[in-house]
């Protein structure tokens, strides 16, 4: 507890500290004791005050009873044996004795077996006597006795009745008519004095009683001793039973406060609790909310109990519709099998999977699973974690391709020019033998192509060299439009030979961008050449350029209406010298992919409507500032929005290879 209250994490409760709550208990506890203690002794002394007024009342019955004529005279102590036995029967009563002036043991209810060593014994001594009761608490035998003594002092005769009362007069007729002689006679005047012992007429070891001080101001004598011993066990069980009675309502109350005190500790570290709880549940949230991937968790009754952001954008759903629904109607995956798997293995490991949604092309992701229980055992349900890793395939494949790049680049250096030297020499041969021999023969013929086959294999070799070496690509400020026409102007030929029809969607009012026109150019022809390949029997070229949002990026979208891109050749439609037809060289679209990259771009290949057979359609994303950093990241917003469906890696189709 200790440690509890010093540590600072502990809040405080309601503007009070734990160690405040904690001296309130030790002051409410020691009250409690006090209170106890004082309570203990106020009985205490209440029942002692009790003993001691019924022991007087006791001694006031003894002289009560000399004045009433009762006994015999007052200097005749064997007189008062009858009542004292009388009245030391009451229950409680020990004893009862009166003892003489001169110290002696006068009368006693048990005198027959008290010895006078233990008579004496008995007596206190003269220094504690007075006129009002004194007590004490003795031995006697094998218990405890409550002894009240005082002076034994009945009325003189002659103050029998006080002057000024009205019964005067009649106590004294009753008096000399009934009574008799009695205690108020002098000593001597008693005619049967001879049959009892006498008091000595001097003073004695007691002292006198003031005039009038006790109870009524009349003349008292001084005739000995008078006590009451009275048994303790009966206050003995008394107060014992106060002091369990106290005990226990001191330990109900030290139990209740400190009920209360810990109830208090409690409730704050309840509310504490409580506090961590929330704090953590709403950074969980958070995490979850903000995860990179879309997470999915299910109850025992297979019901969405929780999906955050990311795997409602990949699934297209809104939260109110997702949240409760059946897991199996979930679209994209069979979640209903996946469910079935997780109930026999437990756990699902990371496996690559193709999400298909309605209206999209299948999306390449990873998806891993378990099930949930609690630590007795408990299933709880299933999560799901779902990543889209289509950019990562496509960084992993532009990665592969950089490195058959390299590679190629070291190749085509030497090859160039181990090619190249014999190409002249055959090309001058093939020259001077077309101008020798007849025109129009079949020898000239093919000498001519000769010359041709030469000239091909040269601007092969010059691609190569260019898609090896590529140059650098200065950019300037420059009307992407017109780079767009130029490109289209060169391409009309092939273009118009094939009856393809040509559509532009090009803004009047776009900016000039930061360009290579001559490369760019290239990038485009290759492009065009290619939708042009792939409608041999006609159709439509559509130019669109676009604008994206943010100000910081533009699209160019190529869309022909040919066959489209074979899946099979989607993998690798950007690769070097990957074709499918027997005249391409397969470095047209590779050499328009290291374009647009070399101008800080991007370009991406697709088919329209997702799926072969209407058409295939090219995306450039571009910056519009020369800030290279700046637009690498706005490239993924780009990939992610574009209209476009989306593409894994850059490929290339086979059926329309650049020659």
């Amino acid at each position: 507890m200790r440690a509890m209250l010093s540590s600072p994490r502990f809040l405080r409760l309601r503007g009070l500290s734990p160690w405040m709550l904690l001296g309130m208990a030790l002051i409410l506890g020691a009250a409690v004791t006090v209170l106890s203690v004082r309570s203990s002794q106020r009985e205490r002394a209440a029942m002692i005050h009790n003993m001691v007024d019924r022991a007087e009342a006791l001694i006031w019955a003894l002289e009560a009873g000399g004045r009433s004529g009762f006994c015999r005279p007052a200097d005749n102590f064997r007189s008062l044996e009858p009542l004292l036995m009388e009245t030391a029967k009451q229950p409680g009563i020990v004893f009862m004795a009166v003892a003489g002036n001169g110290g002696l043991m006068l009368v006693h209810n048990d005198a027959a077996t008290l010895t006078p060593e233990q008579a004496a014994g008995v007596l206190p001594p003269p220094e504690e006597v007075g006129d009002r009761p004194a007590w004490r608490v003795r031995q006697w035998g094998d218990r405890k006795i409550f002894e009240v003594y005082r002076l034994f002092a009945p009325l003189q005769p002659e103050h029998a009745t006080h002057p000024g009362n009205g019964m005067g007069r009649g106590m004294g007729h009753m008096r000399g008519r009934s009574m008799g002689p009695g205690l108020g006679l002098e000593p001597g005047r008693n005619p049967d004095a001879q049959n009892a012992p006498a008091i000595p007429q001097e003073r004695g070891v007691w002292p006198p009683p003031p005039p009038g001080s006790i109870l009524l101001p009349q003349v008292r004598r001084t005739l000995g001793l008078a006590m009451v011993g009275l048994d303790m066990r009966p206050f003995e069980a008394t107060l014992a039973a106060d002091r369990r009675n106290t005990l226990v309502s001191a330990a109900l109350v030290a139990a209740l406060a400190l009920a209360a005190v810990v109830s208090l500790f409690w409730a704050h570290n309840y509310r504490r609790s409580r506090r961590l709880l929330r704090d953590q549940r709403a950074m969980a949230a958070e995490v979850v909310a903000n995860l990179p991937l879309g997470l999915i968790t299910s109850d025992p009754a297979g019901g969405v109990a929780l999906i955050n952001a990311t795997a409602l954008d990949m699934l297209g759903l809104v939260r109110d519709q997702a949240v409760g629904a059946p897991l199996r109607g979930l679209p994209g995956l069979d979640w209903n099998a996946l469910a079935h798997e997780l109930t026999k293995k437990g756990k699902i490991p990371d496996r690559e999977a193709r999400l298909h949604l309605p209206g999209r092309d299948p999306t390449a992701v990873s998806l891993s699973a378990a099930a949930v229980r609690n630590e007795t055992g408990v299933f709880l349900g299933h999560v799901f974690a779902v990543r889209d890793i289509t950019e990562v395939k496509r960084l992993r494949a532009e990665a592969q391709r950089h490195d058959r790049l390299a590679a190629l680049g070291n190749l085509a250096a030497g090859v160039a020019h181990e090619i190249r030297n014999p190409l002249s020499t055959i090309k001058g041969v093939a020259v001077y033998l077309a101008r020798r021999l007849t025109p129009g023969g079949r020898e000239e013929e093919a000498a001519r192509r000769m010359v041709d086959e030469v000239d091909r294999l040269d601007r092969v070799v010059s691609e190569l060299l260019q898609f090896a070496r590529p140059a650098a690509m200065p950019r300037s400020d420059g009307d992407v439009r017109a780079v767009i026409r130029h490109a289209l102007r060169l391409a009309e030929a092939d273009l118009q030979a094939k009856s393809i029809r040509v559509t532009e969607d090009l803004p009047p009012d776009f900016p000039n961008v930061p360009i290579h026109a001559e490369r760019l150019t290239q990038a485009l022809l290759n492009l065009f050449l290619n939708a042009a390949q792939a409608m041999s029997s006609g159709g439509t070229l559509r130019v669109c350029l676009t604008p994206l949002p943010g100000n910081a990026l533009y699209r160019i979208t190529v869309t022909d209406t040919g066959p489209g891109i074979a899946e099979a050749a989607l993998s690798s439609i950007f690769t070097p010298y990957f074709t499918t037809r027997p005249s391409g060289t397969g470095l047209g679209l590779s050499i328009a992919l290291q374009i647009v990259e070399g101008l800080g771009g991007r370009l991406h290949a697709a088919n329209v409507g997702g799926t072969p057979g209407q058409g295939a359609e090219f995306t450039l994303i571009l910056p519009l500032r020369p800030n290279t950093d700046a637009n690498d990241a706005n490239m993924e917003d780009a990939d992610a929005n574009r209209s476009a469906t989306p593409v894994a890696t850059p490929h290339e189709p086979p059926e329309k290879e650049q020659s």
